[in-house]
């Protein structure tokens, strides 16, 4: 067991080298399906990597300082493979768009035969090319695998029914890039895991302060007959609290927000997106650049934007957005002009109605539905920023302050013990 622990840079460094040689070795297409050698070095390098990281994990947990690292590593590590995943998915939207687009035949063993795609997303897309080569139509086929494609790859599919405007829409949200608004999300994270990291510190520190160190300050001035200072009695007064009502509520709490944290990480490695109404919640914004997008695809297609938009009310995968899109769908269906429409449901301003009345006239509507999505993208992303940049300063503020107020109240009973003493 020691060699383990010493050792455990080495078994790493050995593990990412086996790894490479089989990228070296086997060159962008592969091994073949079922190679014995190929299988045995990969699963051998993965648990050389896994008996180097344990080691340095356990060690790392019983330092502050290891255990922000660990629960950093640990987002970062969640946040990576659903992001992998995501590129995996918009790659096959835009591979599913040539496909569509030639009006070919797939044959799913042939196109996978070279690991193209793999893990999760490669086993459901996989099912999707099977479903399709047994003749099944394009929308059914994304309906029956919804995780082979993008979530929102159904309400772009309702752009029309036309091969051509599948095609279309699939190649729209191939391009569609959510770079930015991930960099944020995963900052947000991030932050958020070492703000929660510092409060549990804190709140250990504290309850040992106000448990051990406190008492002992109150019977050494009750001894020497002399009175703590104001500060400290109200630090004193709020230790008192703390322990009596506030300690184990907050320990529950942190632990139920540890047991939540694990959950959702396993969740999202399992590609179950628990958090999903949530997002769609905060970043209405996004969802609704989505359906300007689909309505310019169905613009170009010269589709009728009534059908269009009953169709993508009923299946975007985002509750928020149905719930807005249904009552334009109804007007537009009752006479209402289409941007009118957009208007009442609350998925345009009215100054962006006033530009999409313009852009109808100049003959540039598609253009400008994915102008108007690009910018509703970016409000997103900057408010999302904004609201990073200032919250995340004032809770630092905060917690600063806090522990100012409890070493300056346990200090200056030093200084008042030593000019009573002097007297």
């Amino acid at each position: 067991m020691e060699w383990l622990l010493l050792s455990w840079p080495t078994l790493i460094l050995l593990g990412l080298g086996l790894r490479m040689a089989l990228r070296l070795t086997y060159g962008v297409r592969g091994p073949d399906d079922g190679d014995p050698l190929y299988e045995l070095l990969r699963i051998t390098g993965w648990v050389l990597i896994v008996l180097g990281l344990a080691p340095a994990v356990f060690a790392g947990m019983y330092s502050v300082v290891g255990i922000i690292i660990v629960i950093l590593a640990a987002a970062t590590f969640v946040e990576i493979i659903t992001q992998r995943r995501a590129a995996q998915r918009r790659s096959l939207c835009a591979l599913l768009a040539v496909v569509v687009e030639r009006k070919q035949r797939l044959d799913a063993t042939a196109l996978f035969g070279s690991h193209a795609l793999r893990g999760q997303v490669g086993r459901k897309a996989k099912q999707l090319f099977q479903s399709l080569d047994a003749g099944t139509p394009l929308a059914a086929a994304v309906t029956r695998n919804p995780r082979a494609l993008p979530r929102e790859a159904i309400a772009y599919l309702a752009a029309g029914n036309t091969m051509q405007s599948q095609s279309a829409a699939l190649r729209e949200l191939s391009r569609t890039d959510h770079s930015e608004m991930t960099v944020i999300w995963r900052g947000s994270v991030e932050r958020l895991a070492y703000l929660a990291c510092v409060m549990t510190v804190m709140v250990a520190i504290l309850t040992f302060v106000m448990i051990k160190i406190v008492p002992q300050f109150q019977n050494i001035f009750s001894e020497f007959g002399l009175r703590l200072p104001a500060m400290t009695q109200l630090a004193v007064v709020a230790s008192q609290l703390f322990v009596t009502y506030l300690a184990p509520p907050m320990v529950f709490g942190f632990f139920l927000l540890f047991l939540g944290s694990l959950i959702v990480a396993i969740c999202y490695l399992c590609d179950i997106p628990v958090l999903r109404p949530l997002s769609d919640f905060l970043f209405r914004g996004r969802q609704r650049a989505d359906v300007l997008r689909i309505l310019a695809v169905a613009t170009e297609q010269r589709r009728p934007l009534a059908d269009v938009l009953d169709r993508v009310a009923q299946v975007y995968p985002s509750a928020t957005i149905r719930r807005q899109l249904r009552p334009a769908a109804k007007a537009l269906s009752g006479g209402t002009e289409w941007h009118e429409a957009l208007f009442k449901g609350r998925i345009v301003s009215a100054a962006e109605l006033a530009l999409l009345k313009t852009a109808e006239r100049a003959g540039n509507l598609p253009w400008t539905l994915r102008e108007i999505a690009t910018r509703r993208q970016k409000r997103s992303i900057y408010r999302l920023s904004s609201a990073l940049q200032v919250i995340y300063p004032i809770l630092i503020l905060l917690l600063g302050a806090l522990v100012a107020f409890f070493v300056i109240s346990l200090f200056i009973p030093l200084l008042e013990l030593i000019n009573g003493l002097s007297r």
